[in-house]
C-alpha cells in the first residue's frame, strides 16, 4: 500500500516542518516513509497511482478490469474497521484487484480483475455489489462519490435512498426528459429493464472484444 500525501505552506520551511511532524507521527506505527526532494520525484509516485490499473492488467493475461464497484465513500474515522471488512468481503471471491482513491476523503475506487468466460460471472458481479454497498451503508457512507451513479449502481439507488426520494427522481426525469432520450436507464429505470439487476445480468459481456470467432 502507497499513501500519498501533499502539504502547502507559505514557505519551503513551512511545508519542510509539516512533512516532518507527519513522517514522526506516522513512523510510530512502524511504516516507511520518504519525503520527496522535487516535482520531478513526487511525480514518480503520482505515476503509480495513475498507472495502478494498467500495470495489473498487463501482468496478469486473460482477465478484464471491472469497475462496477468503483466509487464508494465512507468518513475517513470510519476506515480502520471499514477496510478490513471490505477486503474479507473481496477474498471471498478470491478476487485480484486494485484499491486507489482518495483516502483523506474516505473515497476508494476497487477494481476487480475478473475471467468474463466464467459462467457464473454475472452472479459474482451482482452478490459482491450488494455485499460491498451493505457494508457502505452500514459506516454510514455511499456507494457514489465522484463518478455518478450510472446504469450500474442505478438499481441499488433504492437503498440509499427513500421511496419519496426515488419518485421524485423519476418526476424531475418525468420533466426534463419525458422521451427517455437523455442517458436512459441510469438515475431513474428505464421502460426498457435498463438501470435493472436484470438488464445488468444480460448486458454483461462474455466473449473478450479483441477475439473474434471465425
Amino acid at each position: 500500500m502507497i499513501l500519498l500525501a501533499e502539504f502547502a505552506g507559505e514557505s519551503e520551511a513551512e511545508t519542510h516542518k509539516k512533512c516532518a511532524e507527519l513522517k514522526e507521527k506516522v513512523e510510530n506505527f512502524k511504516l516507511k516513509v520518504h519525503i520527496t526532494q522535487s516535482e520531478r520525484e513526487a511525480g514518480k509516485y503520482w505515476d503509480i497511482r495513475r498507472e495502478s490499473f494498467a500495470l495489473l492488467r498487463k501482468h496478469i493475461k486473460g482477465m478484464r478490469t471491472a469497475p462496477f464497484i468503483d466509487d464508494i465513500i465512507v468518513r475517513p474515522e470510519f476506515l480502520p474497521k471499514f477496510l478490513p471488512a471490505l477486503n474479507k468481503i473481496l477474498k471471498e471471491y478470491h478476487l485480484t484487484y486494485t484499491i486507489a482513491g482518495h483516502a483523506g476523503d474516505g473515497n476508494f475506487h476497487i477494481i476487480p480483475l475478473m475471467d468474463f468466460s466464467r459462467s457464473d460471472i454475472g452472479k459474482v458481479v451482482v452478490e459482491l455489489s450488494e455485499k460491498v454497498y451493505d457494508l457502505v451503508f452500514q459506516y454510514h457512507g455511499s456507494i457514489t462519490a465522484e463518478h455518478n451513479d450510472g446504469i450500474i449502481r442505478t438499481p441499488y439507488l433504492s437503498k440509499m435512498y427513500d421511496p419519496k426520494m426515488i419518485a421524485i427522481f423519476s418526476e424531475i426525469k418525468k420533466i426534463f426528459d419525458p422521451q427517455n432520450i437523455f442517458n436512459p436507464g441510469k438515475k431513474v429505470a428505464a421502460p426498457d429493464g435498463s438501470g435493472t439487476k436484470e438488464y445488468i445480468l444480460s448486458h454483461i459481456a462474455t466473449e473478450h472484444p479483441a477475439v473474434h470467432k471465425v
